[in-house]
């Protein structure tokens, strides 16, 4: 297979007017430029509704609709669940756009250059003789101390793919790409990271790299297994001694402090161990959402324990207001720290540690911790997701009797 990318390169704002021009509305592709060898490509529409141009980045089944906004001669579209935006520039035709990316919730915030064309063909494909649909069981790193076993979910229709990979900590989210001949090449950008994987495909077999972010890449192999699975997430996570809570440095969404104890008597709490920052937290949310609408009035609550980048407190909290504005979180949300592991496990000393964001700590009544689900694997995984939200869904109804 053979995958064709043209790089669209500008005049310095040579062709651009000084008011952003209307943009075509259609299928666009883009590549964002992570370093001077990577590009990572992503796929856009836009369109019209109500007079209004809706910009929507698209991964495989997944639409992220961006809000835009007019900057004199530039247009800002800003993710609707995540501190992140890209900015850019429009062509004089209203084909073609370029800019860059940024993700306010990095430590060291880079800004990375993108640029995108209405879609054409910009592919050339072989005909089509590997077939990759199904489970395979895929290591990453295998040649490290610590390889991470995985298991990829790939979904084939002729040339297209789409899928994810399923980890202990959580899933890749939606993968899109294609498949050739002997090759395939997917990769997904949500706003708070943007993938690409690639791999030559040898009988049952695969070999291949993956690249995330501005600098990190690896290997990875994987072998066709639809047995493929990993440990139980509800395992890895446990009460291992006897110890109280540790939640004396929580603060409110007002700055103040907050006693859970009170707030969780005599009900059945599941505490959220989240960040802004974590796309797979968000994709959690949307699920506790429904439980708590559902159960809410049964005795459920739900606290987002969020562990924040950087220190200051008051910019902290400020993100989480707009955050929980956002994404119309009903239940309550404190900051319980900065994004740390080590911060975590320290507030819940009873149990082995914390080994993800997100996790899911489940009390009963009485206070006693019953469940612990490390990670989340969400609607991108299909079937391990409805498994997840099954086991959850009865584990809930017996503890609310």
């Amino acid at each position: 297979m053979r995958l064709l990318f043209f790089v669209i390169l500008f005049s310095p704002f040579g062709m651009y007017s000084q008011t952003a021009p209307q943009l075509q509305p259609g299928k666009w592709q883009g590549q964002l430029a992570m370093n001077d060898r990577l590009f990572v490509p992503f796929r856009m529409e836009m369109s019209e509704q109500k007079s209004k141009l809706i910009l929507e980045i698209i991964n495989g089944d997944e639409r992220i609709s961006l809000q835009l906004n007019t900057e004199k001669d530039s247009i800002i579209a800003r993710f609707p669940e995540l501190d992140a935006y890209i900015k850019f520039k429009v062509g004089e035709t209203g084909t073609e756009l370029r800019g860059y990316w940024l993700n306010m919730n990095k430590k060291v915030q880079t800004k990375i250059p993108l640029n995108a064309w209405v879609d054409k063909t910009i592919t050339e494909l072989d005909i089509v003789t590997s077939n990759i649909d199904g489970k395979w069981k895929a290591t990453f790193s295998p040649t490290s101390k610590e390889p991470e076993i995985t298991v990829g979910i790939f979904n084939q229709k002729a040339e297209l793919i789409q899928g994810t990979f399923l980890t202990e900590t959580g899933d890749y989210r939606y993968l899109s790409g294609t498949v050739g001949a002997d090759r395939f090449s997917m990769s997904t950008f949500n706003g708070s990271w943007a993938f690409l994987v690639e791999g030559s495909i040898v009988n049952d077999s695969i070999y291949g790299k993956f690249y995330s972010g501005a600098s990190y890449q690896t290997d990875w192999i994987a072998v066709k297994d639809a047995n493929a699975a990993l440990r139980d997430p509800s395992k890895l996570t446990y009460v291992d001694k006897s110890a109280d809570f540790n939640f004396a440095a929580l603060k409110s969404l007002k700055g103040k402090s907050v006693d859970l104890k009170k707030r969780g008597k005599n009900k059945v709490v599941i505490y959220q161990i989240m960040g802004t920052w974590c796309p797979n937290c968000i994709d959690e949310i949307h699920y506790f959402k429904e439980l708590y609408q559902k159960y809410h009035n049964q005795g459920l609550e739900i606290v987002g324990m969020s562990y924040e980048v950087g220190s200051d407190e008051k910019s902290q909290i400020k993100r989480l207001k707009a955050f929980k504005k956002r994404l119309s979180i009903p239940y309550e949300i404190v900051l319980a720290g900065t994004s740390s592991k080590e911060v975590a496990s320290s507030q819940f000393p009873m149990l082995n540690g914390i080994m993800s964001f997100p996790t899911a700590v489940v009390v009963d009544r009485t206070g006693k911790i019953v469940y612990v689900h490390t990670g989340f694997n969400g609607p991108a995984t299909g079937e391990a997701y409805e498994n997840y939200t099954k086991e959850m869904k009865e584990i809930l109804e017996g503890l609310l009797k």
